[in-house]
């Protein structure tokens, strides 16, 4: 039965996070063959998918595969590294605690025109991982996302041009727990 669509990009899109993982860890993934190499990293499909994933990503140039002394070796190419840092980028979530420190973190930003697409993804991350807009530049979500926000703004090359503040008090501090409230984030 052939690989669906589907599938495909979700064993593709593990694979990469799988290669990703490894490599920043300091590692290398090193198998007999491909089929082991995926059974290890995924234990979700069999050796002839995970044949049909190893080729594709060759195919695309996401990963480059050496032997030697009868081993392979699978690393992430730069294109590679791109998609394993835009699933990242993508799969980005601020965890939720317990128990709320009554701290806000705010994050203003003056981002010239010449970065216009960035500064667009920016406010549509910032939406998506519960932000409050309290000004155009200025927005505040209350729990603790610094690296979160670290690894957006190093993705998007935006480091210089945004603060990530915590602050204790301010005159938002009514509406923005309020806003909160209702949607459920803080209780």
């Amino acid at each position: 039965m052939a690989q669906s669509r589907t599938v495909t990009r979700v064993v593709t899109r593990d694979v990469v996070k799988a290669l990703g993982l490894a490599s920043a860890l300091g590692a290398v993934i090193v198998a007999p063959n491909s089929g082991q190499m995926i059974d290890m990293v995924m234990k979700k499909i069999d050796k002839r998918n995970a044949q049909k994933t190893l080729s594709y990503l060759k195919y695309r140039k996401l990963i480059e595969v050496k032997e030697s002394r009868g081993e392979l070796t699978y690393r992430l190419t730069k294109k590679g590294w791109h998609k394993f840092e835009k699933i990242r980028i993508d799969e980005l979530a601020i965890p939720i605690p317990k128990r709320w420190d009554n701290r806000w973190r705010l994050v203003m930003f003056d981002i010239p025109l010449s970065h216009q697409k960035q500064r667009q993804y920016l406010l549509h991350k910032l939406r998506l991982l519960d932000f409050y807009m309290l000004q155009r530049s200025a927005w505040i979500h209350p729990f603790d996302c610094e690296r979160e926000v670290g690894v957006l703004l190093k993705y998007l090359c935006l480091e210089h041009y945004v603060s990530f503040i915590v602050v204790d008090s301010g005159n938002f501090t009514d509406h923005a727990t309020t806003h909160f409230k209702k949607s459920k984030l803080l209780m």
